[in-house]
């Protein structure tokens, strides 16, 4: 029973870190101008991409730079096969751009690559009333893909989810019509998407999570015995996490705190490390406290997110609160899976002897590598 509840703990640990395959996005961004032009940027997840196009031409199982370049052809077929424009019933002839690139968002690595439509009488997506598209790449790679898709037409952002059950049915965009709606719960999307693959905001919290069940009495550990105080300590971790972190991503999103370099990932590495170091040798009882200080630095990594997303001035805030509820739905999820397993936690004297610190080092050891990674 004791060993199993550690087992159950790694299991939901591995199950959280695996959602970042599972939760596969594509993001296209498009511009409709008034000449009838249309341009546009792709990203698209490449460990999908390479399920579907073959880029690793040698099959050795090492996809290279080269091998992406000379697959061009394969993927501008793919692609404008796969998606697809149209005013009207006259369809938008997409011309993919031969530069490509690489692109490192959350952990993901997406290849990026541009796309417009030549400015001639019969490709071009000039036309009055509706604009419509259509979306049917790398469903057959990872079953719960989606993509985000923002659209602007005469100065007006339309953003958009597609799935798999209405990828193939063309979505109408009236023209000159208001999208606020779409847009915010497509970022609320972002925000749950962003902080169930960012292992290392997950970590920060598992590691705080990790002596909930316990106390410190005489330099040593013991259970809590009331799942009200549990849940309880629990409940204001995650407040002090929301009300830090809600701060510095809004504050940092509006401009109104300056945009922090890439030190802040290394700082947040730092935190987590941190964290284990306070549950082998408990120095900071106060764990809400804790939370708040390295929740402002999280606040800032998760604004650093939403602004490579992009977002139109127009649709700033309601984009900024939809990404932030989002990250609050992913933390309630993470929550639901962690703390019955802590409640079961309780009662285990291995846990309590071995497996906190078991996990805690091992969480340290990959703050460590990413503090290292990240200098």
């Amino acid at each position: 029973m004791n060993q199993r509840c550690v087992v159950l703990l790694l299991v939901a640990l591995f199950t959280c870190s695996s959602l970042a395959h599972e939760l596969s996005t594509t993001f296209i961004s498009a511009e409709l101008r008034d000449d009838g032009s249309l341009d546009g940027q792709l990203k698209l997840d490449i460990l999908d991409l390479k399920e579907v196009v073959t880029l690793d031409a040698n099959a050795n199982g090492e996809l290279t730079w080269g091998e992406i370049e000379a697959s061009g052809d394969a993927l501008q077929n793919y692609v404008t096969n796969g998606l697809r424009f149209y005013t009207g019933t006259q369809q938008c002839i997409l011309k993919l751009n031969n530069q490509l690139e690489l692109q490192e968002l959350n952990a993901v690595t997406y290849l990026v690559m541009s796309f417009s439509s030549p400015l001639y009488s019969s490709s071009k997506c000039a036309g009055k009333g509706q604009l419509s598209f259509e979306y049917s790449l790398l469903f057959e790679a990872a079953a719960n893909h989606k993509a985000i898709v923002s659209l602007l037409v005469a100065s007006e952002e339309h953003v958009f989810i597609i799935d798999n059950e209405n990828s193939r049915n063309s979505i109408n965009v009236e023209l000159n019509s208001s999208s606020s709606w779409s847009t915010f719960w497509a970022f609320i999307y972002q925000g749950i998407f962003h902080i169930l693959i960012g292992l290392d905001h997950i970590l920060f919290l598992f590691t705080l999570l990790l002596t909930l069940c316990f106390y410190r009495h005489l330099g040593e550990w013991r259970s809590v015995e009331s799942k009200k105080v549990i849940i309880k300590k629990t409940l204001l971790i995650v407040t002090s996490f929301t009300i830090a972190h809600s701060i510095t991503l809004s504050g940092t999103a509006l401009g109104i705190i300056p945009v922090m370099g890439s030190w802040i990932e290394v700082v947040i590495a730092a935190s987590i490390l941190f964290n284990v170091i306070n549950n082998l040798f408990p120095m900071v009882k106060n764990l809400s406290l804790i939370t708040f200080v390295f929740g402002l630095i999280h606040g800032m990594g998760f604004a650093g997110a939403l602004s490579e997303f992009g977002f139109t001035e127009e649709h700033q805030l309601l984009s900024v609160l939809g990404f932030n509820l989002g990250v609050e739905l992913g933390q309630i999820g993470l929550l639901v899976i962690f703390l019955p397993i802590l409640l079961l936690l309780r009662e285990s004297n291995f846990y309590r002897r071995y497996g906190m610190q078991l996990l805690s080092l091992l969480i340290g050891v990959v703050a460590i590598y990413w503090i290292l990674e990240r200098w």
